[in-house]
């Protein structure tokens, strides 16, 4: 007899019986999920829903679609290791975000490379405002919160806007993972590194060091990658 799935069939609840699928293991890593048709009717839902709720599971790195045959759970390379006591679907996400952020390790250093070729000298005095007003935020808060904010400033003063669309997806997906799965992750930075960080970027960028900035920013971002593999 299928399970109704109450509440207005609000497509965050068919993300989490998604969910209930991986941490079960009823679909393995690698395997085809069961249909659409075969999960609209256990979940008395509209196919409309259910593609919503895939579509969010897919943009987390969770589910790959392939056009004629399905949706399948993502595979995953062999040296990785599971030996955490993690949920299944825990585990795919730890993996998922460190491609997302060794992608952004890429985009984020070229456009700190294109912003010292490229910022203007008020652009460089905005990143200057925005690092002081950071900085003043880290301390009122006591944590590092809203440094997000000058990852996108840097992409915006690269004057690629290509190159900042694709940041800007990265980073969404980030915060949305960060949030909902890895809180621990995302002020894994202290204050003190941060500050330091995004001080030595800007002194760089006034240099129009671009290598220099280079630099930082992947010491920077390889320190998350590093916790998330740990």
């Amino acid at each position: 007899m299928p399970t109704t799935i109450r509440k207005k069939l609000l497509y965050e609840e068919v993300v989490n019986e998604l969910y209930g699928i991986i941490d079960r293991q009823e679909v393995k890593v690698g395997q085809q999920f069961p249909s659409e048709r075969e999960l609209v009717e256990r979940w008395n839902i509209s196919k409309s829903v259910l593609r919503e709720a895939f579509h969010v599971l897919e943009e987390r790195g969770l589910i790959n679609a392939r056009q004629g045959k399905g949706r399948f759970l993502r595979a995953m390379p062999n040296q990785v290791d599971f030996s955490r006591n993690e949920r299944l679907s825990k585990n795919l996400e730890r993996y998922s975000l460190v491609e997302i952020y060794q992608t952004r390790q890429s985009l984020e250093c070229k456009a700190v490379e294109l912003a010292a070729i490229n910022a203007s000298d008020q652009d460089l005095e905005e990143l200057e405002n925005a690092y002081r007003e950071m900085c003043r935020k880290f301390q009122e808060r006591g944590s590092t919160g809203g440094e997000f904010e000058m990852h996108r400033l840097y992409t915006q003063k690269s004057k690629n806007a290509f190159l900042e669309q694709l940041t800007n997806i990265a980073f969404n997906t980030t915060l949305e993972l960060m949030s909902v799965t890895f809180q621990d992750v995302l002020y894994s930075h202290t204050i003190h590194d941060s500050i330091l960080d995004h001080g030595e970027i800007i002194r760089a960028l006034r240099a129009r060091d671009g290598e220099k900035a280079k630099a930082i920013m992947l010491a920077h971002i390889q320190h998350t990658i590093d916790l998330l593999q740990q």
